[in-house]
């Protein structure tokens, strides 16, 4: 009797614990699935909440915006290196870019309406060849980076004592933008603003209505994409609303910051086309606003609130 009571678990009860083993393990498994791709969504929504209420609190509080936004475009196009090869396929798939001449009057007045709210110099990073490996994409933009100089690699536009903006050397150069159109075309100081430069593919206005309903889906639109990056903060220190710091934005292989710019992204409405003017395919002088508004903050896919909110419960 004793040697009986002693004995090992039999095959039948070794066979249903391990089965009990099993169907835990796959509803620890179920219940994990995603979470953190849903912790990386919940995380990006908080991130544009902050970042926009801070830059909006600047900006009722200092009459202007901070200063030191990071140009996601190349200075010289799509090929040069630059801004654009450090950009997420996602980031590139959301913006184009949109060139600037010092002589055409559209731009000299989209600058000066830059420069009246506070962004008087806006960084452009002209090539990554020459930066030292190690160094993330996000200090790419900062001056005081390790083997970052200026103008060789980077250029900064500053307003100056007449209220016009250029940069540094450079007659022509290019601004991110979100790619606008009225239904067939869209142009700004000689620009075509229909196509982002990930396939070239032309784009309608449909993203820029999804997050501001006035700008309508058959307009055309000049909204300037610029990134929160870490030189921003810098320039509130000693406001009375400093802002700590620009957050990171990661979403598993898709923004990467080891190897992509992960800033999010101020969108800035500088103009639309007058739809019963002259030219109700292109923005002129005559339609760039006085002073232009941020319609919203986006991460770096160019995902607003909502569509963040939405990922974080899209498993669920």
């Amino acid at each position: 009797m004793l040697k009986n009571k002693q004995g090992g678990f039999t095959l039948l009860e070794l066979l249903v614990v391990i089965t009990l083993l099993a169907v835990l393990s796959v509803g620890a498994l179920v219940a994990y699935e995603g979470i953190g791709e849903n912790a990386s969504n919940v995380a990006a929504a908080n991130n544009i909440k902050t970042a926009d209420s801070s830059i909006r609190a600047y900006r009722a509080i200092e009459g202007v915006y901070p200063n030191q936004w990071d140009n996601l475009a190349n200075l010289a196009g799509e090929t040069a290196g630059g801004a654009w090869s450090v950009l997420a396929d996602k980031t590139k798939s959301f913006l184009g870019q949109a060139e600037f001449d010092e002589t055409d009057a559209a731009a000299q007045a989209a600058m000066v309406s830059l420069g009246k709210v506070g962004i008087t110099e806006v960084q452009t990073l002209t090539t990554a060849a020459v930066l030292p490996a190690g160094l993330s994409p996000n200090e790419f933009f900062n001056e005081s980076a390790p083997g970052v100089t200026v103008p060789a690699d980077e250029i900064e536009w500053e307003l100056n004592d007449d209220g016009t903006f250029d940069e540094v050397s450079e007659a022509n150069f290019f601004m991110s933008v979100v790619p606008s159109s009225n239904g067939t075309a869209c142009t700004f100081a000689g620009t075509d603003l229909t196509a982002n430069l990930a396939g070239d593919n032309v784009l309608d206005s449909s993203v820029l209505n999804r997050i501001n309903d006035n700008l309508d889906n058959d307009g055309c639109h000049l909204v300037v994409a610029l990134g929160f990056g870490k030189d921003v903060p810098g320039t509130t220190l000693g406001s009375r609303v400093a802002i700590s710091t620009a957050p990171t934005y990661t979403n598993g292989n898709v923004v990467n910051p080891s190897i992509h710019y992960a800033r999010y992204i101020a969108l800035f409405h500088l103009g639309s086309a007058d739809e019963n003017g002259a030219t109700p395919d292109e923005v002129t002088a005559a339609d760039i606003l006085a002073k232009p508004r941020l319609i919203a903050v986006v991460d770096t896919e160019g995902r607003n609130i909502d569509q963040a909110i939405a990922g974080a419960y899209a498993s669920n």
